[in-house]
């Protein structure tokens, strides 16, 4: 599996990385890796204003480049500074794409879905989980105005390559409609 042992050591050693995948992230994904899994791991994600971000599943096929992060060291002294601390675990089940969004959707409110795009790179779907189904995840949809979707969305497991969960964004949303 593409980049899998880099993606272990750096959860072995703790390191802070850059996780690229070239089909979906320009620039990556900075963060720590937090757990792994057959075919899924969890990072950690950390800003570029050294502040957490919530959790990323991601698939180790996606990945196109491991490497240490640019400015690790300042951002793990503004982390420390601020009082963040990492998370030694993550709240999910790894197992499956399905156990993903199950156990994630018990532990938040609401979760992150990111499905490859024509027009972008990929398109966030970001609610409540209604239903998992055999192929499928009905989501009731917060839109970007803060505003439940008038619809279920039924979005089927085969395009779902990303899950998010304990996001900034997220929250805001949620609060919105809540």
């Amino acid at each position: 599996m593409a980049f899998s042992k880099e993606i272990r050591a750096a959860k072995a050693s703790g390191q802070l990385v850059q996780v690229v995948r070239d089909a979906f992230d320009e620039e990556g994904n900075i963060g720590y890796i937090v757990a792994t899994g057959r075919s899924y791991f969890v990072m950690e994600l950390v800003l570029r204003n050294a502040r957490f971000d919530g959790m990323a599943c991601m698939r180790y096929a996606d990945v196109t480049g491991v490497a240490p992060a640019e400015h690790a060291e300042f951002l793990e002294r503004a982390l420390e500074a601020r009082g963040a601390v990492r998370a030694t675990q993550a709240p999910v089940d790894l197992t499956s794409l399905q156990t993903i969004i199950e156990s994630s959707a018990k532990a938040f409110p609401v979760i992150t879905l990111h499905v490859p795009s024509e027009e972008m790179r990929y398109e966030c779907f970001i609610g409540k989980v209604v239903e998992i189904g055999a192929e499928a995840v009905d989501l009731a949809h917060i839109t970007r105005d803060g505003e439940w979707e008038e619809w279920l969305r039924e979005v089927p497991y085969t395009e779902i390559m990303r899950v998010d969960f304990g996001g900034d964004y997220e929250e805001a949303l949620f609060l919105a409609v809540i």
